[in-house]
């Protein structure tokens, strides 16, 4: 074999050496960028969190209606909002009136196995008097607490309800997530005003555009 041949032959063999390398580059850098449930980073990604559901009502109503429903159905509207965001993937934690067990923080995993950006949980309030009313945010990560000021303004303004402030509590919806995260309580179903109000549809709507516009304004969409 000539000096001329093993020259070509020892060419291509770099050419295919870098092609190969390339490829495995690729691979690898989207094995990274893909996370459990086989999702990139292209969007942001928020997990919506209706609370409770099945044999857990959460709290009941003046009239008996439950909460899960009210969680599901706003839960529901937002999910439909959001999924119109071409710079937004939106999951649900459930889609349906199902059951989901805390003991193995199921909700909160969820998010943190898809890398979400955001974490929402949506409720509706209870408490032993009825005169009780208002809307009221959670966070526990003093880092979140400025997304939770955020989206409590947006719903406030959405609800008309009284504002009863952006707290600080030990609850697993706002301690387990990795990313920032908010636990709403929308109003108190145990005031008969709040839970008509909180049932209708149209008011329904206005609190998710509110939400979304609190997810949008918070993550700098336009």
């Amino acid at each position: 074999m000539n000096k001329r041949v093993k020259k070509r032959l020892r060419f291509i063999g770099i050419i295919i050496l870098l092609i190969l390398t390339v490829l495995i580059w690729n691979n690898i850098k989207q094995a990274y960028s893909n996370n459990a449930y086989g999702t990139t980073k292209e969007k942001f990604i928020v997990v919506i969190d209706p609370g409770h559901g099945g044999k857990d009502v959460g709290a009941i109503g003046a009239s008996g209606l439950y909460e899960k429903d009210f969680n599901l159905s706003l839960s529901k509207k937002v999910n439909a909002i959001l999924e119109k965001e071409e710079s937004i993937g939106v999951y649900m934690t459930r889609e349906d009136d199902i059951f989901i067990s805390t003991l193995d923080n199921y909700r909160t995993k969820f998010a943190n196995e898809l890398d979400a950006d955001l974490y929402i949980s949506i409720h509706g309030n209870t408490y032993d008097s009825s005169d009780i009313s208002g809307t009221e945010s959670y966070y526990y990560h003093e880092k979140f607490k400025s997304f939770a000021e955020v989206m409590h303004k947006n719903v406030v303004s959405s609800t008309g309800f009284k504002d009863r402030g952006v707290k600080r509590e030990e609850l697993f919806a706002v301690r387990d997530p990795n990313m920032p995260s908010v636990l709403l309580e929308i109003g108190y179903l145990t005031n008969p005003q709040e839970e008509q109000l909180m049932f209708n549809d149209e008011l329904q709507n206005l609190i998710a555009e509110s939400i979304s516009d609190g997810v949008k304004e918070y993550l700098e969409i336009e």
